[in-house]
């Protein structure tokens, strides 16, 4: 499914912006030259690229975005009806799993205006923007925006009727049927069970442990007095935890917005702070000590236990804060297309989620005597979490090679984290087969059937990249996790520039293209393509023909350059974005994203030469 497809992109870059427009806008006023108190239409014509479409302007919620054109307050005109434009092609997406109206080619959109009375003689201009979400038979870009602008003379004179008749007669748009959301629940299936999966894996995370005994001391008195007014406290409890983590996830995206929170996700001093605290979660699951939230809420919370409905929303925000860092990975996408405008997508993603996450603190809330029936401490649990431990000190060790990227600090390079990953995957074994134990557990007497599955399945993993430090094995997955892939570190590999103006100077001395590799240095996908595309034979070949140039945009010294120039020229933020330019700076073909697809790479190349 396209939807769920592009949210694990996400989780994997971090990263969900605006895309590749694949389409020519542009504006005209009909009849050019008018008087004031007259009208005219405003004509906003769009040509799509071939095997790309776009959306209708009365396209149900649900599915993909609908088109929608907005001007811009003006002094001398006023649209007095709504935009129109041709029927559109109605078809059964089978990826949305709904029935879509879509423009192909070259479609015109129409709105009546009317000169208001007094506007001044001379030239005039009228600007606006137009949104919209284009997909093709494989995949769907983001919704993005495209500006525009119109000059028009006003001539001095009274209006002429017949041009006031004619155009208001023209401007009636056609009755449309109220919108009405139905018939999208398989279109919400994919993103819901992804929220539920999501939700459950994330109680396994260290945050949640500290709420266990917390929840517990807080509703073990109320069951035992009263239970309806438990069942009530309860209620108010999941609730507060639904609506506390919507309300917050969406408020700080608000206040830093998409491109603020790709930066911020971005940045060296995060991927630190995040990998100190991964390897802080690590410890404390190893037992070395114990992870306990600061006493100060604790002794509120436990004051607050007769409190009633006050003290069980206290208690739903502590446990927010206390595992919004840990839920993160999820919400991050979701809270990223809240400022794109997709407002239900991620309000369902985000209720659903956290209605999952609560849910089992509502059970425990219920009847917080099930605390006695869980396995203890030593059992299996413990296991779990050591194991937790290892994982988490693996991310640790990818957050702070982000940081090394962007600062070049050369000591988490790629042979070191591969090794810490391959050192662990072995670790994670030995324990789970008990031939590795901490120091305040018991030797484990008998290994059984799942112990040897979970413990050969992280031996395996090790031996799957161990290859990598001799490169005798095809790039995999997990090459592009690292920093610097060593795959690419081979003797046919690309040269490539990192100064644009320079890359057009010597592709006229040349007589070439350019070819620019908007890249990041923690864009994941970027690094796939690094390490299985570009050594393709066919592209490698064809790349070199061109005047390579690479410009990262997520750090260094030419980073925020860099992504103002992606902007401002190619109004797109995603990454990665390739573009061939001409020796005389025109655009000539552009390709967004990841592919698997060597052929249409290739197709992609084949425009520039």
């Amino acid at each position: 499914m396209k939807l769920v497809h592009c949210l694990f992109i996400c989780l994997a870059t971090a990263a969900c912006a605006a895309s590749p427009r694949h389409v020519a806008v542009s504006a005209r006023v009909e009849p050019a030259t008018a008087r004031a108190g007259e009208t005219a239409k405003l004509v906003v014509a769009v040509v799509v690229d071939e095997g790309w479409h776009l959306y209708s302007l009365t396209q149900k919620p649900g599915g993909p975005e609908k088109t929608t054109i907005t001007l811009v307050d003006n002094a001398i005109v006023e649209k007095t009806g709504a935009f129109t434009g041709p029927p559109p092609k109605r078809v059964r997406d089978t990826a949305f799993d709904m029935d879509v109206e879509q423009h192909e080619g070259k479609v015109e959109f129409v709105a009546p205006l009317v000169l208001k009375a007094g506007a001044a003689a001379g030239k005039q201009k009228i600007e606006g923007k137009m949104r919209f979400m284009l997909c093709n038979a494989q995949s769907c870009l983001p919704p993005m925006s495209a500006p525009f602008a119109v000059e028009f003379s006003v001539e001095p004179g009274a209006p002429r009727a017949e041009f006031v008749v004619a155009a208001v007669s023209a401007a009636a748009p056609p009755p449309v049927a109220p919108e009405k959301f139905g018939g999208q629940a398989d279109g919400l299936g994919g993103l819901i069970l992804l929220a539920i999966i999501s939700g459950l894996i994330s109680l396994l995370t260290p945050c949640v442990f500290p709420m266990i005994p917390i929840t517990v001391s807080f509703f073990t008195k109320e069951a035992s007095h009263d239970r309806r007014r438990a069942l009530k406290l309860a209620a108010v409890y999941g609730l507060g935890i639904v609506a506390t983590f919507t309300l917050v996830g969406v408020v700080l995206t608000l206040l830093l917005g998409a491109g603020s929170a790709n930066k911020f996700a971005a940045s060296p001093l995060v991927n630190i702070g995040i990998g100190l605290l991964f390897v802080a979660f690590a410890l404390s699951l190893f037992g070395l000590f114990e992870f306990q939230l600061p006493s100060s809420w604790i002794d509120a919370a436990q004051s607050r236990t007769g409190a009633g409905t006050v003290g069980a929303m206290f208690m739903a925000l502590v446990f927010t804060l206390t595992s919004f860092t840990c839920t993160a990975p999820f919400i991050g996408p979701l809270l990223v297309a809240i400022t794109q405008g997709a407002w239900f997508w991620p309000l369902v993603g985000m209720s659903v989620f956290s209605a999952t996450f609560a849910a089992p603190f509502v059970l425990l809330a219920l009847f917080p005597s099930w605390l006695a029936r869980l396995p203890k401490s030593g059992g299996w649990l413990n296991s779990t979490k050591v194991v937790m431990g290892f994982l988490e000190l693996a991310a640790a060790m990818k957050f702070f090679s982000n940081a090394d990227l962007i600062w070049n600090w050369g000591v988490f390079s790629t042979p070191v984290v591969l090794a810490s990953w391959v050192v662990l995957a072995v670790l994670t074994s030995l324990y789970i087969l008990g031939k590795v134990r901490m120091p305040h557990e018991e030797p484990v007497e008998k290994v059984g059937v799942a112990r040897w599955l979970f413990g050969l399945m992280f031996l395996a993993l090790a031996l799957v990249m161990a290859p990598g430090f001799w490169k005798i094995a095809p790039p995999n997955l997990i090459d592009s996790y690292l920093p610097t892939p060593i795959a690419l570190n081979h003797k046919d590999q690309l040269s490539w520039g990192e100064d644009y103006k320079a890359a057009l100077a010597q592709a006229k001395t040349e007589g070439k293209k350019v070819f620019i590799d908007f890249t990041g240095y923690t864009c994941t996908n970027c690094r796939w393509m690094e390490i299985s595309m570009f050594p393709e034979p066919e592209v490698a070949e064809a790349l070199k023909k061109f005047v390579r140039v690479r410009l990262y945009t997520d750090g260094g010294p030419q980073g925020q350059q860099n992504q103002d120039f992606q902007v401002a020229r190619f109004g797109d933020a995603a990454l990665p974005l390739y573009v061939i330019m001409s020796a005389d700076d025109k655009e000539i073909a552009r390709f967004a994203g990841m592919t698997r697809d060597v052929k249409a790479y290739l197709e992609f190349l084949k425009k520039g030469l």
